[in-house]
């Protein structure tokens, strides 16, 4: 049987800014001049910290409807499922950007609670409620726009209607570019989504173009995929 990261559901496991700093590359683009949207953002900490950096971001995701204590709470109980899972399946993973399974819990746990304290000031309105695939934006309304954990990875949860009609959505409301990152399943194997993506005949009138980053926890999941939409 193939090992992988057995889960029953989208768990709420926070990201920093510097994750995404490497997952999504942004030391080649001038990201201050942007309107950038965090698709599926969950508990990351990637939207109050990048705004405290003076980036423009807006995060959105179906849990935002929930009470910062409810919210916490399925974090909490993630974050134990899948640490107590990780000893099974350590060869999975990369132990570079974390050295154990105590700094990537430190490092998940510091994530939700910067994102805890924010989203109970109501962050400025920076986290909207959205239940994708559709939402309540208008046309263009982001330059860029970032999927992190939420596309190719629960291929088995998530059909691939479901990611045409996401990405569809997406780049309704994105007038320059899409990142998504990782494109690899739980399964540390890529995600036969991507090819089926790539080929779709919806989308075959934008540039995409799959790229190495400086990021690799999951094995395998070092790669990018760009979608210029303008």
């Amino acid at each position: 049987m193939e090992k992988k990261l057995e889960l029953k559901d989208i768990v709420l496991i926070g990201r920093t800014f510097d994750e995404y700093y490497r997952m999504f590359e942004f030391g080649n683009i001038n990201f201050r001049d942007e309107r950038i949207l965090d698709v599926a953002s969950g508990v990351s900490s990637f939207c109050v910290e990048a705004n405290s950096k003076g980036y423009n971001v807006i995060a959105s995701d179906r849990i935002y409807c929930l009470s910062a204590e409810e919210i916490e709470e399925k974090c909490v109980e993630d974050l134990k499922t899948v640490v107590k899972k990780l000893p099974e399946i350590l060869d999975l993973y990369r132990w570079e950007f974390f050295k154990d399974i105590d700094a990537l819990k430190k490092n998940r746990k510091r994530a939700y609670r910067l994102f805890i304290e924010d989203f109970k000031k109501k962050g400025e309105g920076r986290y909207i409620t959205v239940e994708y695939p559709k939402s309540q934006f208008k046309d263009k309304e982001f330059t860029i726009s970032l999927i992190s954990h939420f596309l190719f990875v629960y291929d088995e949860l998530l059909s691939y209607e479901f990611h045409r009609k996401t990405l569809s959505e997406i780049i309704r409301i994105t007038s320059k570019e899409i990142r998504i990152f990782p494109l690899v399943n739980l399964k540390g194997k890529r995600s036969l989504f991507v090819d089926r993506l790539l080929e779709d005949s919806d989308f075959k009138n934008y540039e995409k173009t799959i790229k190495r980053v400086d990021y690799e926890f999951m094995k395998n999941g070092n790669e990018m995929l760009s979608i210029r939409v303008n």
